[in-house]
């Protein structure tokens, strides 16, 4: 049997922000964001070694020493010095591993920042630094008095352009043959799976929208990663059918029906073969903890 996962809501309504910043020697606050340079995340203790959170707003970090082993909407990573994560709102983290000497730059955004969807790439020391400069420039002018809100969201805004140019370009080497043309479309079909698992659990569904054939996306898939196509489909239904019965205390028979099942015995059938546990079972071992 699969071990029992909490969804966490991690949002800054549910934190205490004078606590975290007594906790950190670099936090700054403002109605746009938050900004911290060189954090230690043990310190924050918002994370807890692979437990599943739900990042309510969009975030930047930067590692700028040390590493850690997480997930990020179903997709493993490795984070090292130069590494930079981008999420967008609702973004799924679990964080298996993170080395004691981990520091980071981190920005959490309010409502007045649009961010992309979750970038992960590792910079040169070069792209990083130009990174932490901006940074360093934003920490600076989220300080002064009177408040410079349209210069902050500026720079807000150029901290993740540059990130989202810095990607562009790694882009351009993938598709002049950085990566395979499978490991590309092993990424392809895990974004697919995040953003369609709601309705579509099929493989000729995602064969379609990647234009191969389903035996050839099963043959890849299964050879790229050991795992097969319905394995990383089931894993991310079950991931959804979780954070609505944790955050939505919804009836079994209501997330069947949000998750594209026939009636809510075929949903309970499903979960329990793939957890180990009936929905209602879930939501008793949440409401017990």
């Amino acid at each position: 049997m699969d071990k029992v996962k909490t969804i966490n809501l991690l949002s800054l309504d549910r934190l205490n922000l004078e606590e975290q910043a007594s906790k950190q020697d670099y936090f700054r606050m403002s109605d746009d964001a938050i900004v911290i340079i060189n954090g230690d995340i043990h310190k924050a203790q918002l994370f807890n070694k692979e437990e599943i959170y739900q990042l309510m707003e969009p975030r930047f970090l930067l590692a700028m020493q040390g590493w850690g082993d997480v997930c990020i909407n179903l997709q493993n990573y490795h984070i090292e010095k130069g590494n930079i994560i981008i999420t967008g709102p609702d973004t799924i983290i679990e964080v298996n591993e993170i080395s004691d000497d981990a520091r980071i730059a981190g920005i959490v955004f309010r409502e007045s920042i649009e961010v992309p969807e979750e970038i992960v790439l590792k910079t040169s020391p070069t792209e990083s630094a130009w990174v932490l400069r901006l940074i360093y420039l934003l920490w600076d002018v989220i300080q002064l008095k009177p408040y410079r809100r349209k210069t902050v969201q500026n720079l807000l805004q150029t901290v993740v352009s540059g990130v989202q140019e810095i990607k562009g370009a790694e882009d351009d080497t993938i598709q002049s043959g950085g990566l395979t043309r499978a490991e590309e479309l092993f990424i392809r079909f895990k974004r697919l799976v995040h953003q369609h698992c709601k309705a579509q659990r099929s493989i000729p569904f995602y064969a379609g929208e990647l234009h191969v054939t389903p035996h050839h996306l099963s043959a890849l898939i299964k050879k790229i990663s050991n795992q097969s196509v319905m394995y990383w489909i089931n894993r991310a239904t079950i991931l959804e059918a979780k954070i609505l019965l944790k955050t939505n205390e919804l009836m079994a028979y209501e997330v069947a029906d949000r998750l594209n099942f026939p009636t809510a015995s075929a949903f309970s059938k499903f979960f329990k073969r793939e957890t180990g546990i009936t929905p209602r079972m879930y939501q008793e071992h949440l409401r017990n903890n």
